[in-house]
């Protein structure tokens, strides 16, 4: 192509393009159910313009059949990549009504869409803090040299006068045709048609839509550039300007012959069908390390990255073949033959400008890039750039014109007195295809101590994957896939250019390969909660990576390495089978690990305290009646209080309503308690909010604040760690740490790392909820190191450093209810006799706990959702959006009957004191069911009035415009999704307030009250953990590739409300539904004060199989926090032994008593059927223990095993099973009933089991 002037020629790079997930494979049609589609909506544009009823009109229709009034805002995003046919597209500035002084003159304008092609923008290069560099740094046109002049930018019409000072404020984007030109010529001259590839990707796909990497869609080559577009103007002696799109033509058609697109919607259509098929394993992902590479809507992709690309595919297009038939071998070979020549593109150095940079030489990356289009252009692919390089410091005229001074004689000295060991490592960064800032962190000496990597120049060059296993916690950290491939070129660059002594590998088993796939290995385990890996399960990771050359990691090949794994890996013995962890798991367990069996060995406290009469005084204002359920909640209460107070290290357990954070009050109010200083802790700021409201002791932290001020957390890359160097805190003689089943085991160790000086240090929370996002369950394993072996027949249960609160006061007069006993279900405990009676009543239960309502179809949820919502929530109606709004906290303004937002002042309330009124919860976030449509549905529906409001033109406008890909509104509730710091808000704090992930609260600005004269362009949000504070938000912050600091709120997926409370919940679950855990259901049903109701996809009573210890995630870890682990195999699953009951037949029991009434069944050989449905004739349903058809007697023996009958309780709910059991035709006795024989046997009074006494009991029945 002819570079226009200030345009430079770039070495030949490839492509990344951003398009929309699209359901009618971007073929040039509308999408076949657009309403379905929520994942093209993380994409701005489209978030904010797509109409779904429009759409919904258009589905499916081809677009040249359609006017382009009738097009969908995908259009515009590339959706027609695949499209045969050409389009032509009108575009209009988007300046020449914001800024017509400047820009009125620009007329609309076709712009031409050929068949298989895209809008190529990139929008990096179009930036204007990008070119000209952010806060005095160089930018891209002084980097690469271009001719950018800054005084051809026009000031736009409202930038005038908004600068510092009065001045006027330069404008964001690139204007002037010239300067546009330069750039964007610069920009493409590195895509050379019939060379660069062109990868097509997308942000979010409904295939993994939890998972944040970028999905390659489709690849192929860049078939032709088309030219650039000159907006059409009245008056070509004003500004003229370009669009910024430009045409790539591409070679991918439908018959995959020279590119493909792989076939995601295929593979979704048949998981809907089967649901063997997991969609996220067929995805091919952009690697972390290369995401800068396809970011900006259109990227150069370096070779290194478009090889990592490629493989990605190749790995996916190997797995096709049994899924989802297509000419996928015709594919891989175009892979292969892609991949041949890209690594000659490659070259030895792809590093070599940031190695220069790390040397000191300006403009390091404009060198090497010189040098590689020179290469280039002789066609000398595949040689030693550092020749070129040396003989360019002999000679500057060898580069191109304007580089000589960046390499004169200060670098010539500087290069040429470099020790032989410094060169050396030079020239092996440049091996690698890292940044310039890896490269300088490693290469200099005093970058290395800055970020604390303590190594050599000689120890790197020994052993280059130092750079991988040193840099694993920097914020852009380097990958090992970036250093294998410097290690492991393709034989095409190996050959020619093999690596010197000491770096050589010895081949692809070489020990220092094996460490850092060890190494990698168990980083990735971590990332799914494991602390540790067996061997076989290291060697199934690895082998499955799909590197080049292969790693044939086995067994012997471990063994002959496992000496040289330290210090990053330790190796472990466990059960007889070797294993290896981390080193930062081995020093946390130790630590924790001796912490724990300190404290617990230590002197106790000693109080004279009454605790009886402490727990009475935090119910002084009681209400009901002192019943038999309440004076056990109160004992069970007194004796966990003595136990808190005595302990140094205790854990206290219960569900929601039973009373922890009374119990905890009651503590902190003692005086020898609160003398001693008193330290809250929480994971969330949510839940650090209610532990200081409910204990009433102010100063409670988040874990992060509290480990960031004492250098044990960072904040950039939200990591946790021990820092023995670091101070410790030693201010507060009580600490408490709520919500303790969201730590992570690095969170722990970091925090008992942090304390020093401590008596009582308290472990708060539900151990039966979601574990940690992280690695470990911490809490898990701790509550089971500590738990007494006769728990379960223990009342109250309580033990040295063991509390549990098990009486709920989430009561309907003396029953449990029904939400209570509901979710129980899914808690992993032991049931109670009565407890499978709320499946009989499943079909449209109703009462005052708990509502359950069936959907079938995605049509049926939505109409039903928003049906229960307008008659749970009081409304009118659909229509009654004063009043849906006041549940969010707005004010009525009767005289035009308009509500209002506004954060607190003084004794006035806000509007986030109802943020948590209620919630809507799915697990899952994309599709009907997901969060995103469910948000989208409610702010279409219920706030409708507010978006027209929010349309309207600048100064008509009272409320900022739609902002963000959700379009965020004014009155929205909306919820954080990053940590920070906000410095503008109102009022001013002393400090400025931490807005934590997970923080929920309602925006009640900006708004233009009468009179006013400003254009509302920002959002205010008053969080319900802020509250009488406004915290500011920019437009700025909702860009395209930025993470908007905000999301709609009204739905929330269930991980997202751990450690949240609210009064009433909307619980969404679909089935078939992927990521159902016992433990997300059993947090799901445990968010409500007041009243849920589940919207269930079919039968309820589906449900039913993830109370199954088969279905814990918690169980699936694997960690060794006090015990080794020892994994059973249930169900294609392996699950910790030591937290499920499991026979010796292999069944899954509640309880021990279970296991050993089970296991003395099968000694005698009598088969049996454990919670077998007994359906009677009336059609109602129960799951006996133990149905055994005893065909000796020809009767069957229905068996229930009782174990708590001294709780009035439980006594109760057994009369009334055995009284069905009685009306339905099952009877005791040896003669039975006409539908069977009920036998009944029970625990001891202190929780224990009479073993003789059941032997004679089942020789008696058995007649044995």
């Amino acid at each position: 192509m002819k570079l226009s002037a200030g345009a430079r020629q770039l070495a030949l790079q490839h492509v990344s393009i951003r398009v929309p997930w699209h359901d009618n494979g971007w073929t040039g049609s509308a999408c076949r159910k657009p309403v379905e589609n929520t994942a093209c909506l993380v994409l701005k544009n489209i978030g904010e313009k797509r109409d779904d009823t429009k759409e919904s009109a258009c589905a499916g229709k081809r677009l040249d059949q359609l006017t382009q009034a009738e097009w969908p805002p995908c259009v515009e995003e590339r959706a027609t990549f695949m499209a045969p046919f050409a389009l032509t597209r009108e575009i209009r500035h988007p300046y020449t009504s914001a800024s017509k002084g400047t820009h009125g003159h620009l007329l609309p304008t076709p712009y031409p869409m050929p068949a298989y092609s895209a809008a190529a923008i990139p929008f990096k290069w179009l930036r204007r803090d990008e070119v000209e560099g952010p806060d005095g740094a160089p930018g891209i046109a002084e980097k690469l040299q271009i001719g950018f002049e800054r005084e051809r930018e026009p000031i736009l019409d409202f930038n005038k006068g908004k600068g510092e000072d009065g001045g006027d404020k330069d404008g964001g984007w690139l204007n002037d045709k010239h300067n546009q030109l330069a750039v964007t010529d610069t920009f493409f001259s590195a895509v050379e048609p019939e060379q660069s590839l062109c990868f097509f990707y997308a942000k979010r796909t409904p295939l993994a839509p939890e998972d944040g990497r970028r999905v390659i869609v489709g690849v192929g080559l860049v078939t032709a550039l088309g030219d650039p577009v000159e907006y059409k103007s009245t008056d070509k002696t004003k500004l003229r300007s370009v669009t910024f799109e430009r045409n790539i033509l591409h070679s991918i058609r439908p018959d995959f012959q020279n590119g493909f697109v792989l076939p995601y919607r295929e593979i979704l259509d048949l998981a809907q069908n089967d649901p063997s098929i997991d969609p996220s394993e067929h995805v091919a992902f952009v690697a972390d390390q290369d995401r800068e590479d396809f970011s900006y809507v259109t990227e150069h992709v370096t070779h290194d990255a478009a090889i990592a690309a490629l493989l990605s595919c190749s790995a996916v297009l190997h797995r096709l073949g049994d899924v989802v038939a297509g000419p996928w071998d015709q594919c891989i070979s175009w892979v292969d033959r892609q991949l041949n020549r890209l690594w000659k593109m490659r070259g030895p150095c792809p590093g070599m400008g940031s190695a220069l940079s790390a040397l000191g030489v300006q403009n390091g990356t404009l060198i090497a890039q010189d040098i590689a289009a020179t290469q280039a252009r002789a066609d000398r692919w595949n040689e030693d750039p550092w020749l070129e390089f040396e003989a360019a410091l002999k000679d500057p005229r060898k580069l191109s014109p304007g580089l000589a001074p960046f390499i004169g004689a200060d670098i010539k000295k500087l290069y040429t007195k470099l020790p032989a060991e410094r060169k050396a490592l030079l020239k092996l960064l440049s091996r690698f295809a890292i940044s310039a800032e890896q490269a300088t962190r490693f290469y200099q000496e005093t970058e290395r101590e800055n970020v604390g990597v303590a190594t050599t120049d000689a120890e790197l060059l020994a052993n280059p994957y130092l750079l991988y296993e040193l840099d694993r916690t920097a914020r852009e950290p380097i990958s090992l896939t970036e250093i294998d491939r410097g290690m492991f070129p393709d034989p095409v660059v190996a050959e020619k250019h093999p690596l010197p002594e000491p770096s050589a590998l010895k081949g692809a088993l070489d020990d220092r390969r094996v460490r850092g796939f060890v190494v990698d290995a168990l980083e990735q385990a971590a990332l799914e909660g494991h602390t540790l890996a067996f061997r076989h399960q290291v060697i199934k990771n690895v082998r499955a990576r799909g590197v080049k050359p292969e790693l044939p990691l086995s067994a012997d090949v471990l063994a002959a390495n496992e000496l040289d794994f330290e210090p990053f890996v330790t190796t472990l013995v466990v059960n007889k089978e070797p294993a290896f962890q981390l080193d930062r798991f081995v020093s946390g367990r130790d630590l924790i690990r001796k912490e724990v069996e300190k404290r617990r060995k230590a002197k106790r406290h000693v109080s004279k305290a009454d605790w009886a009469k402490l727990i009475d005084a935090q119910f002084k204002d009681f209400q009901g009646a002192v019943d038999k359920d309440e004076k056990r909640a109160r004992a069970e209460k007194t004796a966990a209080l003595e136990e808190l107070f005595s302990a140094r290290l205790s854990v206290l357990l219960g569900p929601a309503g039973t009373g922890k954070t009374t119990l905890l009050r009651a503590l902190c109010e003692m005086p020898e308690v609160s003398a001693g200083g008193l330290l809250l802790l929480a994971p969330t700021g949510k839940a650090r909010v209610r532990l200081e409201a409910q204990t009433r002791v102010a100063g409670a932290k988040t874990v992060a604040q509290f480990l960031m001020k004492l250098r044990r957390y960072d904040g950039a890359t939200g990591r946790y760690f021990m820092n023995p160097e670091a101070a410790r805190h030693n201010q507060h003689k009580t600490v408490i740490v709520d919500e303790c089943s969201m730590l992570t085991e690095e969170q722990l160790a970091a925090v008992v790392d942090a304390l020093a000086g401590v008596e009582r240090l308290i472990l708060v929370g539900d151990p039966r909820q979601l574990p940690p996002i992280g690695s470990g369950r911490p809490f898990v394993d701790l509550v089971s190191h500590l738990t007494p072996d006769d728990l379960e027949g223990r009342f109250p249960k309580v033990a040295p450093s063991y509390a549990e609160l098990t009486v709920s006061r989430r009561q309907q007069g003396s029953e449990r209810r029904d939400d209570v006993t509901l979710a129980h279900w899914f808690s992993g405990r032991p049931l109670d006799p009565g407890a499978d009676e709320i499946w009989d009543r499943a079909n449209n239960l109703s009462t005052t706990s708990l509502r359950l309502v069936r959907w079938d179809t995605t049509t049926e949820l939505e109409e039903r959702l928003l049906a229960t919502l307008v008659e749970e929530l009081k409304l009118a109606s659909r229509d009654d959006q004063n009043g849906f709004e006041q549940t969010l906290g707005a004010t009525l303004y009767e005289k035009n009957n308009v509500t209002y937002f506004s954060a607190g002042t003084g004794d006035r309330v806000g509007a986030a004191a109802k943020a948590e009124t209620w919630q809507v919860l799915s697990p899952v976030r994309a599709g009907l069911p997901g969060v995103d449509r469910v948000n989208r549905m409610i702010q279409e529906v219920f706030r409708s009035r507010t978006r027209e409001w929010a349309d309207a033109e600048f100064f008509r406008r009272k409320i900022p415009p739609p902002m963000g890909p959700q379009g965020l509104l004014y009155g929205d509730k909306v919820i954080s999704i990053v940590n920070g710091a906000r410095r503008y808000c109102w009022p001013k704090p002393e400090e400025n307030p931490y807005v934590a992930n997970g923080d929920v609260g309602i925006l009640t600005g900006d708004y233009k009250s009468y009179g006013k004269q400003f254009i509302p362009k920002n959002l205010v949000v008053e969080f319900v953990t802020h509250q009488g504070i406004g915290i500011k938000y920019f437009p700025s912050e909702f860009g395209d590739e930025k993470v908007p600091p905000l999301e709609l709120a009204y739905a929330l997926t269930v991980h997202k409300t751990q450690g949240s409370e609210f009064g009433l919940t909307f619980v969404i679950l679909p089935n078939p539904c992927r990521v159902l855990s016992r433990e997300l259901l059993y947090t799901a049903l445990t968010r409500q004060k007041d009243k849920i109701i589940l919207l269930h996809q079919g039968e309820a009573r589906d449900l039913l199989k993830f109370a199954d210890a088969s279905e814990s995630e918690t169980a699936r870890r694997c960690t060794n926090l006090f015990a080794d682990p020892n994994l059973i195999e249930v169900e294609k699953r392996f699950l910790e032994e030591r937290l499920i009951h499991r026979t010796a037949r292999g069944d899954r029991v509640r309880s021990k008593s279970e296991v050993i009434l089970a296991d003395k069944l099968h000694e005698r050989g009598i088969d049996y059927q454990y919670e077998q449905p007994f359906v009677a004739a009336d059609g109602d349903h129960r799951l006996p223990d133990f149905t055994i058809d005893d065909a000796a007697s020809g009767l069957k023996i229905i068996w229930e095993h009782l174990g708590m009958l001294t709780v009035p309780e439980y006594r109760d709910r057994w009369e009334r099973k055995r009284k069905w059991y009685e009306e339905r035709g099952v009877l005791p006795g040896p003669d039975g009933g006409p539908n069977g024989r009920l036998v009944v046997s029970e625990d001891l009074p202190n929780g224990g089991i009479d073993s003789k006494a059941l032997d004679d009991q089942i020789r008696d029945v058995f007649d044995l």
